[in-house]
């Protein structure tokens, strides 16, 4: 590691967990399917696949990055350890789909098989062939080994590796100054005691008077969250106005989006003062552009309503109050105040995937069209996804039904859009203005 320069842990092969990874895999040890703590990608590709060459890129990334064969046993002491193995297989798994049946319900099926974190991989990969010169490949990793943003590495490699498997040649792939290993143990030895105690100060006053915007969580907290997905897609004048007001105000796309989202959610639960949740990448070295692992959090987030503010307002004082956020976000989250309930995280989420940051695949030979995967179960109890594309912005909403009843999630997917309408219309007027009906999601 370069520009940090942390020793090396001693043993050479285990390694704590980081503190992100701690929080991670307590989750997973409440979850008995093993399947909410990773994600999949599903991908159609037309044309001809060599199914050797795929196999030969994917031992490839095993070799260059170690999570890919890291496992995660219990230390004498009982505490979950890295270990990363010396070297581990990755087999291209061959789906198979009954007579009749519907090819993406087997490639979920394979998907959300439960990981083993102590004998892993926790990694996999298969092929489903529905055509001639047709298949589905599906890619699945927990959460313990690779992040959202970790997706934009991995397709990006498999594809270069892929291609240069083709031709018999060296993928030409940028240097790895460090591994997910020497990143937790730097972050670490960065966060001392004086400041976790000055962290603890600093959100003990930030987070003071303002409360969650849901409900109670669901009392079940060990049993697989039944979940429904609803996805639109926001208008790509109102995505440009959008845009244009971000830049006009000088504030991020994202500050204005969770303003519009606080909003809601606020008038929902009827809050002023209100907290919600967002992800937050840990990526802040340059080091880390191209690692493989778990290196984002969830981070608190205060949305201030009083005064019935104009939403240029709104989103000025939510840029400020996502800059200090950021500013401190390396405190674990399990030493935040009042944010931890048995484990769940009740914070209404909004997750902003910009253009590009979530990767995608490009394969030679074969035309690729990337696939929704369907899913019974939700991670958390209610999360907005807003993934931007060159066109336009899908805005997904995840939910918990015992927490968030489907009425109520497609009510607030529909306020929410209208809302992103009224401003990309009239930005300087008040919420009072702009918010429309609604239905409580508290009484």
């Amino acid at each position: 590691m370069k520009s940090a320069d942390p020793a090396a842990p001693a043993d050479g092969t285990l390694f704590p967990l980081s503190h992100l990874q701690r929080r991670l895999w307590s989750l997973h040890t409440l979850d008995p399917t093993g399947a909410l703590q990773s994600t999949a990608r599903c991908f159609q590709l037309d044309g001809r696949l060599d199914t050797g060459a795929l196999q030969g890129a994917l031992e490839r990334l095993v070799e260059r990055h170690e999570p890919l064969r890291t496992v995660f046993p219990l230390s004498a002491a009982g505490e979950p350890v890295q270990l990363v193995l010396p070297a581990a297989a990755l087999p291209l798994g061959r789906l198979d789909c009954r007579s009749g049946g519907e090819p993406l319900l087997s490639a979920r099926a394979f998907a959300e098989q439960p990981f083993n974190s102590e004998r892993g991989p926790l990694a996999r990969v298969g092929v489903l062939r529905t055509g001639p010169d047709q298949l589905l490949l599906v890619l699945a990793v927990h959460l313990l080994v690779a992040d959202g943003w970790s997706w934009n590495v991995l397709l990006g490699e498999l594809a270069a590796c892929y291609g240069a498997a083709l031709t018999g040649t060296d993928p030409q792939l940028p240097e790895l100054p460090l591994q997910y290993a020497d990143w937790a143990h730097w972050q670490h030895g960065r966060l001392t005691e004086a400041r976790r105690h000055e962290l603890r100060r600093w959100w003990d006053l930030e987070l003071d008077g303002a409360a969650p915007g849901l409900g109670p969580p669901a009392e079940d907290t060990t049993a697989a969250k039944p979940g429904r997905t609803v996805t639109r897609h926001l208008d790509t004048g109102t995505q440009e106005a959008l845009r244009a007001l971000a830049r006009r105000e000088g504030v991020s796309l994202f500050a204005v989006l969770a303003a519009a989202f606080g909003a809601v959610i606020g008038r929902r639960s009827r809050r002023e003062e209100l907290v919600i949740g967002t992800p937050v990448a840990h990526r802040d070295l340059p080091e880390t552009e191209h690692l493989l692992g778990f290196l984002v959090g969830t981070l608190p987030l205060r949305v201030d309503l009083t005064g019935d503010p104009p939403f240029t307002e709104l989103a000025h004082r939510t840029a400020t109050a996502a800059r200090r956020a950021f500013a401190h976000k390396d405190l674990p989250w399990e030493e935040l105040p009042g944010q931890v309930t048995a484990g769940r995280q009740t914070l209404p989420t909004l997750a902003h995937h910009p253009a590009g940051s979530t990767g995608s695949l490009a394969l030679p030979g074969c035309r690729v069209r990337e696939l929704d995967l369907p899913t019974g179960a939700s991670r958390f109890d209610l999360t907005v996804r807003i993934r931007e594309h060159s066109r336009h912005s899908s805005v997904r909403v995840e939910h918990d039904t015992r927490v968030v009843a489907p009425d109520e999630a497609d009510d607030l997917i529909t306020g929410y859009l209208a809302l992103l309408d009224r401003v990309a219309l009239r930005s300087t007027a008040r919420l009072s203005e702009l918010l429309p009906p609604h239905r409580l999601l508290t009484p």
